[in-house]
């Protein structure tokens, strides 16, 4: 699985990687400091054949936000449903949960968090593709 953290602070970005790597699963981890960075990185993965699978997404970031970032890639073909996203924000806004609903964001954590709160977000995440792979293959 291939993963993006895209936050514009390094130390949360740190701690999420620290966390990821302690969900002890096989990942490739990428780093973008905001949706711009992000957007970058996840066309040349998929250009290259190695599309992201889940992204870890801050929803407040300057330059482009969470919500920004998520709007402009769901109306590419390619991106319209994948990678999954969960998303990281410190407030709960109507907003946020309308684009829940409206771009597919499989998970929500609120700061401050805890390694368990990002390992059930991506068992979420991996149960989705479990569940993909076994629609589309059949068995």
């Amino acid at each position: 699985m291939r993963l993006l953290i895209v936050d514009d602070s390094e130390n949360l970005r740190k701690v999420v990687k620290r966390y990821v790597k302690e969900w002890n699963r096989p990942l490739e981890i990428y780093e973008a400091k905001d949706g711009i960075d992000a957007e970058t990185i996840l066309q040349e993965k998929f250009l290259d054949g190695q599309p992201i699978n889940v992204i870890v997404l801050d929803w407040m970031m300057p330059n482009m936000s969470g919500l920004e970032f998520l709007k402009k890639i769901r109306l590419v073909n390619e991106f319209n449903a994948f990678p999954k996203i969960i998303m990281l924000t410190a407030e709960t806004y109507p907003e946020q949960i309308e684009a829940i609903k409206k771009y597919g964001i499989t998970s929500y954590i609120l700061k401050p968090f805890e390694n368990q709160d990002l390992f059930t977000a991506l068992d979420k995440v991996q149960r989705e593709f479990e569940q993909e792979k076994f629609k589309n293959t059949g068995s």
